[in-house]
């Protein structure tokens, strides 16, 4: 065996090996110990370097740096989250088959931050400029904790890299904006069998919804346009504790999660509030702007030839649906994408990563934070 393979082997081994250890802890929302429990795990990880804990409502996160005096500003900062959503318990039992690493996590994104966490080791030593790291713990939530709050307290970078599921290689330079409202519907109660008497607050809604998804249609493969998903309706007809069958109902409510292009971001609320029909009106609940960096970025095509060097072949430039804590930095300016492993089964019972491609995003991450100056 040459020296390469050999130095490749333990690179991988070790990898999973820390791999493993993330993902059987059960950091989910819910479990503040798990979350403590995996901050803490990577705070050992990387003892010896200058590290901030961050905490904003309960959610720690941390930035790593590997330079003296402490900074706000770096070169490059690589943006991975620890944080998983709920899983079964067997899921918390990683293991390994025909290739793949298996386990709650393993996409997204614990074994991408893996890889980060042991590439920040054996180069922040070496690199002259400012390179940080920032592992996080609410990224499933939103963000607003993490990330975000980092940024708030003044962190910058000239260019963030997220080791985010869904890119599979390739790099993801722009990709949707979240908005989540809440529709309202009022009505008028009546006794169910004299429905004349009264307002039906379900059917208000009902037409609110049509109208909605008839300019907004269920897709039916995948595009790259704006999306809204009716996820949540409810109505509060009750009678104490039990549900009034007999009542017409006087209020219910939708949540809609609205994925939308950055060409919409000016136009999407208004747009809504026209298709509102009568006596239903429109809260929201949470609204990010999107992710947008020129393809041209000069940090991207350095990127884009790395990865075209060491996988051999032509590198997409695509864009993505769901959103990513880069989005914080688009608000403030700083350019980033989302670059991670192989995989596929996010939030799903079955989720994996392709080992060979751990090996590839390593000499990938490696090559590129090298030649940088």
């Amino acid at each position: 065996m040459n020296n390469n393979s050999s130095q490749n082997n333990t690179i991988i081994d070790e990898t999973l090996r820390l791999a493993k250890k993330l993902i059987a802890i059960q950091s989910t929302e819910n479990n503040k110990t798990g979350i403590e429990e995996i901050i803490s795990l990577t705070e050992n990880q990387l003892s010896g370097y200058r590290t901030r804990r961050f905490v904003s409502n309960g959610k720690p996160g941390l930035l790593i740096q590997n330079t003296n005096p402490e900074t706000k500003h770096f070169k490059i900062i690589l943006n991975t989250h620890l944080d998983v959503v709920p899983g079964q318990k067997n899921q918390f039992v990683p293991h390994i088959s025909e290739g793949k690493l298996f386990g709650r996590g393993a996409y997204d994104m614990k074994a991408a931050a893996a890889v980060m966490i042991i590439l920040f080791k054996e180069l922040a030593n070496t690199l002259s400029y400012p390179l940080g790291l920032q592992v996080l713990s609410d990224e499933e939530l939103g963000g607003m904790d993490g990330t975000h709050y980092q940024i708030t307290q003044g962190i910058r970078a000239n260019f963030a890299i997220a080791g985010e599921c869904g890119s599979n290689l390739r790099i993801v330079h722009e990709a949707k904006a979240r908005l989540v409202v809440k529709l309202k519907a009022a009505g008028k109660s009546s006794h169910s069998a004299y429905p004349w008497d009264g307002d039906n607050a379900i059917l208000r809604l009902m037409q609110a919804l049509q109208n909605i998804l008839q300019y907004y249609p269920y897709p039916k493969k995948e595009e790259y346009k704006t999306t809204v998903n009716v996820t949540h309706v409810d109505t509060k007809n009750y009678e104490t504790s039990e549900t009034a069958y007999n009542r017409t109902p006087a209020y219910c409510e939708a949540l809609l999660d609205v994925r939308y292009v950055p060409d919409d971001k000016s136009i999407i609320v208004d747009k809504l509030k026209t298709l509102l029909s009568q006596n239903v009106t429109m809260e929201i609940l949470h609204n990010t702007i999107p992710h947008q960096t020129d393809r041209t970025n000069s940090y991207i095509k350095l990127l884009q030839k790395t990865c075209e060097e060491v996988l051999n072949k032509k590198i997409e430039l695509i864009q993505q649906h769901a959103t990513s804590d880069i989005r914080h930095f688009s608000g403030v300016g700083n350019d980033g994408i989302e670059f991670g492993p192989v995989g596929a089964g996010q939030h799903q019972d079955n989720e994996w990563v392709d080992i060979k491609s751990l090996e590839d995003y390593y000499h990938i991450l490696k090559n590129f934070l090298l030649t940088i100056q």
